[in-house]
């Protein structure tokens, strides 16, 4: 098939689950002052890119992120579900000094952090069991729109587990290898048919004037 689908993957602004420390995962928090700010920096950055679907997942941090660009175009945003955060169980709205507090520092620094890739939130997803339904959903959508230029407004944990299943990153070795997409910044895939390709990863140029967020919660 030589008509190719390109993906534009943005990252939600910081949302007030970002600016306040707090896990949203499905916690539906809209985006803080300066995250609305990023948003639009964004937009304006690929304001010259012909985009013919804008798709956001149904929280409202990632469609108000995707609410910016379809604004100024002048087009709809469809949601999916499957587009959203990981669903972090009994993490959900929780502070992040009330996780350490009752899981302990090395759950969170040593499990979570460090070990991105294998963690499984206590009743709640896996990071790849996650990263793989969204790798689905963004599959599924770049097969209905062969040939076309999307943008999808997402999370951060979701792309980075998804950014390693098409660059083939083991999901051990995703610490090391990819780090947390900067809050509002965009990734680049590309798909044929068969398989994504990646591009290009959380570019953030663009922000240096407002100020890049890499906030590794929600």
């Amino acid at each position: 098939m030589s008509e190719k689908t390109l993906i534009y993957l943005v990252r939600h602004g910081e949302s007030i689950g970002n600016k306040n420390k707090m896990f949203l995962g499905h916690t539906d928090l809209d985006l803080s002052e300066h995250g609305y700010k990023q948003a639009r920096a964004t937009a304006e950055a690929l304001s010259k890119v012909k985009l013919d679907k804008i798709y956001s997942s149904s929280l409202q941090r990632a469609y108000n992120t995707a609410k910016a660009h379809a604004d100024l175009r002048g087009m709809t945003v469809h949601t999916d579900h499957g587009l959203r955060e990981l669903y972090v169980g009994d993490w959900e709205g929780k502070h992040v000094d009330e996780i350490i507090e009752k899981y302990g520092e090395k759950v969170f620094k040593e499990d979570w952090h460090g070990g991105f890739g294998t963690f499984v939130f206590p009743n709640g997803e896996s990071t790849m069991e996650g990263s793989r339904r969204f790798y689905q959903t963004v599959m599924k959508i770049a097969s209905e729109n062969m040939g076309k230029t999307l943008l999808i407004a997402a999370h951060a944990a979701v792309i980075r587990g998804f950014w390693s299943i098409i660059c083939g990153v083991a999901p051990e070795d995703i610490v090391e290898k990819i780090p947390f997409p900067s809050n509002a910044s965009y990734s680049v895939a590309e798909f044929d048919g068969e398989k994504l390709s990646p591009i290009e990863y959380s570019h953030d140029e663009h922000l240096a004037d407002i100020g890049i967020t890499k906030v590794i919660v929600g």
